[in-house]
Order: C-alpha cells, then sequence, then structure tokens
C-alpha cells in the first residue's frame, strides 16, 4: 500500500512541476504522465486525450502574457490527488489576471499514469465579472444577492 501512495506522490509532484514549469516547449511533456483517454476539465471546457490538452494548454502562451503557475499544496488520498494553485498572466481587456484554484486528480488502476484533471474555480467572480460590461452586470447580481 506504501508503495502505491508512494508512486502516486511522486506522479502528483512530477504532475505539479509540470504546471510550474509549463512553457511552449514542455507543453507536450504531458505525454508521459497520463492515459491515452485522460480527460481535463475547467471552467471553460472538457476535452478528451492528451493531444488535445496539450493545443489546448499551448494556447495559453498565445492569449496570454506571462502566464505562471505556482502550487502551494499537494495531498494524495487513495485514488485522487489534489494540487492547490496559483495562477497569474496578463489578458487582453481583463489586465492583470490572478487566482487561486484547486485541481483533482485520478489515478490509472497501478497508480503509474493520470486519468482525469479537474480544475475547481470561480469563473464568475475571477473571470467573467471582470469583463466590462458582463462584469458590471455580474457585481450588480451579487450585490443584489447579498442584500436579500
Amino acid at each position: 500500500m506504501s508503495e502505491d501512495i508512494d508512486r502516486k506522490r511522486h506522479l502528483l509532484a512530477a504532475y505539479g512541476a509540470y504546471f510550474e514549469n509549463l512553457s511552449p516547449d514542455t507543453v507536450n511533456e504531458l505525454s508521459g504522465m497520463v492515459t491515452d483517454d485522460f480527460k481535463f476539465a475547467d471552467p471553460f471546457t472538457t476535452l478528451h486525450g492528451p493531444d488535445k490538452v496539450c493545443a489546448y494548454l499551448a494556447k495559453t502562451f498565445t492569449e496570454t502574457e506571462h502566464p505562471n503557475f505556482v502550487v502551494t499544496h499537494e495531498a494524495v488520498d487513495d485514488d485522487r490527488g489534489f494540487l492547490r494553485w496559483q495562477f497569474s498572466a496578463k489578458v487582453p481587456v481583463i489586465g492583470q489576471w490572478e487566482f487561486t484554484g484547486l485541481t483533482e486528480v485520478s489515478f490509472n488502476e497501478d497508480g503509474s499514469l493520470l486519468a482525469s484533471h479537474i480544475d475547481y474555480w470561480d469563473s464568475g467572480q475571477h473571470f467573467y465579472a471582470k469583463l466590462p460590461i458582463l462584469g458590471w452586470i455580474i457585481r450588480r447580481l451579487a450585490r443584489r444577492v447579498a442584500a436579500s
């Protein structure tokens, strides 16, 4: 059992390091850590397969300036792993964009590869509310709900 957990911890740490060192030159290194049917989901999209995920992550470097992930916490619990991270980048229209998120990963049967990645972060507060017109509407609605 301890060997299995150690393998998962090592893989999770490598996956966290992958995101911390993500660049156009390293984006394809994902393939060595995930299954062929790897599922990736964040508040904007759901993708299947490492090639599609790599292409999606590569877009980060054409659509933002200086994207950066900093992993602050890692945990493994049986068949799940968790990474808490901070993201920052400069984004057109929004400007400097910073937020904290959590990634839940699942492992394949022997714990040697990642089978899925699901991101949890508040896209309403940390993205849509920062857009000029839509943000004004969202902030106004949030104030009305809070006052109720």
